[in-house]
């Protein structure tokens, strides 16, 4: 099981001496905690370090202010304001921030030139072996090798996702080349360079009953084709209008390439070695904890996890979702808070829309408006995976700290203000404990007054200690829906009506009704929430300014139960501006500008439009 320690120190690109003035005998020393090349790929273990030192690299996506605040799934606590890519504060002098951390240009250059390091050495280390143990070493290399190769696409496609065309670089650097002759490819030339890469690796690498868990696998290889195949064949780089080859396709075969997407996500489903978690289904409330549940695991052997990253508490990469995201009256800090609209994007328990129960009038206030639902409050009656991602008003999440326990003995969150009349006619007011009137550190409420449940694990204190629960990179749900979307785009609509299903009725939902498109990023928006999957989608449809309208991005909730002199209790569910008054939207979104500092160092390159 791969924990990603890093326990030696590997020179991993190129070679920097430092000359000390001092003497020989100080200068002929090796390091105790360093080893040559050669020493390195001439002993398999240091060679596997080596290659562990590339998979620390990928990160996860649990960061303070995750990806998904910028595809109107959440906000930050940080503050009304909203983010710099939010506001159109994005330029090539400012590109970073921790939303994007794991899809910056130098981030991921320099992951790819110690991969190239490795790729360019692997095939060397068991000429210093002989007779079986070589053949044995030669065996392991090459699957080595083939995760090498994964690497290296994985890193690729990260940037390809947000830049688009990449310098294409197959070998490592060296101090002596000529880095003026470094260009970008077009953005076709970079997917057929990471197809290549995954093809190869998919060849090389074992199955994932095969494979140490945690370590990449033939399923990933050929699931994260499908992703990337998926993004080439969508309009944002494939409809005709990309204002240059570096950013999408001139006069490409648009069927072609939805059935390159379409055939390289059957290659996953043909294998037969993945499949949908079986949740429970029909009973609802057992899919819910079910759902939640396979994004609290601990491992990664569930056969709906493809790929991902495990943590212990305190080795190696750690990771502190709790911490960061958990509620601020638990002492945490209250961000990635998913938006209302996000909140009514899931529907009913029995598969109807929210909107076609409940409105919103003039005054924010939700309405009822249902002959299926009586009740006011809008979170009764909701599907499976609302209950299991989403924490809202109400929702029993965690124990209190002690001096809060008498009066929130449940542990429950809580945003609601509630307000009593008092005999005379004025009123008190006890605002939630999790609010920015809260008794605990209420600078860190989340101003939509929600939270993220999916990746959470109730039972890490997260003021104390980290998590240890998994970050799933790729999933058979993502590889289902993209066959369903790629056949879809074919006109094979009965098997795309079939895959959208298998999604929904393994969550206790009745199979979709209405316009299939609409059901499929449906199911994509709802099933594949805060994944780290959102913020392409809405760009490869081009519907980003769509989802990123004030209104939709920046939304939130205010509770208010008022308790009368006569004993009743009234509750009203307002929706507000939690963030922003202006979010300004633009189609230069669509794609990250390389930052200033990097066309600096190489001139050659050409930047992004509309920056270049």
């Amino acid at each position: 099981m791969i924990q990603y320690k890093v326990t030696i120190q590997i020179l991993t690109a190129l070679t920097v001496i430092v000359l000390i003035g001092c003497t020989d005998e100080i200068l002929d020393k090796t390091p105790l905690d360093q080893y040559s090349d050669a020493t390195v790929w001439a002993e398999v273990d240091l060679a596997d370090a080596y290659l562990m030192n590339i998979y620390s690299g990928v990160g996860s996506g649990f960061n303070g202010e995750m990806l998904s605040s910028l595809a109107a799934e959440t906000l930050v606590a940080r503050g009304p304001n909203g983010t710099d890519y939010l506001k159109g504060l994005t330029s090539p002098d400012n590109t970073r921030g921790p939303h994007l951390a794991r899809y910056e240009w130098g981030l991921n250059f320099k992951q790819i030139q110690i991969t190239n390091v490795f790729l360019d050495n692997i095939d060397k280390v068991s000429e210093y072996y002989e007779g079986v143990e070589k053949v044995s070493v030669k065996n392991r290399t090459d699957v080595m090798k083939g995760e090498g190769l994964f690497l290296r696409a994985w890193y690729y496609h990260q940037l390809l996702r947000a830049y688009g065309g990449l310098p294409l670089l197959s070998k490592a650097s060296q101090l002596g080349d000529d880095f003026n002759a470094i260009t970008r490819a077009s953005f076709e030339e970079t997917v057929d360079f990471i197809v290549a890469d995954l093809d190869a690796a998919a060849q090389l690498l074992g199955l994932k009953s095969e494979m140490e868990m945690g370590r990449a696998t033939k399923e990933a290889a050929l699931a994260l084709k499908s992703r990337v195949l998926l993004f080439a064949a969508s309009d944002l780089t494939a409809d005709g209008t990309a204002e240059s080859e570096l950013v999408g396709y001139r006069n490409a075969d648009r069927a072609a390439l939805w059935m390159a997407a379409k055939n390289a996500a059957k290659a996953v489903i043909d294998l037969n070695t993945a499949q949908l978690a079986d949740f429970g289904a029909p009973d609802q409330e057992v899919v819910a904890k079910n759902y939640y549940e396979l994004f609290r695991s601990y491992d990664l052997s569930n056969e709906e996890i493809i790929w991902g990253r495990m943590f212990l508490r305190n080795v190696g990469f750690t990771h502190n979702h709790n911490r960061t995201s958990g509620p601020n009256g638990n002492s945490n800090f209250g961000r990635n808070g998913p938006v209302q609209a996000m909140v009514d994007s899931y529907e009913m328990k029995d598969g109807s829309k929210f909107s076609d129960h409940y409105y919103v009038d003039e005054e924010g206030y939700y309405r009822n408006k249902s002959n299926t639902f009586s009740s006011e409050n809008i979170y009764h009656n909701r599907e499976p995976r609302f209950y299991a991602s989403i924490l809202y008003d109400s929702a029993v999440w965690q124990p209190r700290l002690e001096n809060l326990r008498e009066r929130d003995p449940l542990g429950i969150y809580q945003t609601r203000t509630v307000r009593t009349m008092r005999p005379d006619g004025t009123w008190t007011n006890v605002f939630g404990i999790d609010t920015h009137n809260g008794p605990v550190d209420d600078w860190n409420a989340n101003y939509a007054r929600y939270l993220m449940k999916k990746f959470m694990d109730h039972t890490s204190i997260g003021m104390v200690e980290n998590n240890r629960n998994i970050w799933i990179e790729l999933r058979f749900a993502e590889v289902v829906l993209n066959y369903a979307e790629a056949s879809l785009e074919l006109g094979d609509v009965e098997t795309a009506r079939t895959y959208i299903n298998m999604i929904r009725r393994r969550t206790g939902l009745p199979d979709f009704t209405g316009d299939i498109k609409e059901a499929l990023r449906h199911e994509r928006k709802v099933e594949l929430a805060f994944e780290e999957i959102a913020w392409f989608d809405i760009r490869r449809w081009k519907i980003l300014t769509e989802r990123l309208s004030p209104a939709t991005a920046s939304a939130g909730i205010d509770i208010v139960e008022t308790r009368h002199l006569d004993g009743s209790v009234t509750t009203t569910w307002q929706q507000i501006n939690a963030q922003m008054p202006n979010t300004v939207v633009e189609e230069n979104m669509w794609w990250i500008p390389i930052a200033r500092a990097e066309i600096n160092r190489a001139p050659q390159l050409v930047q992004n439009p509309p920056w270049n």
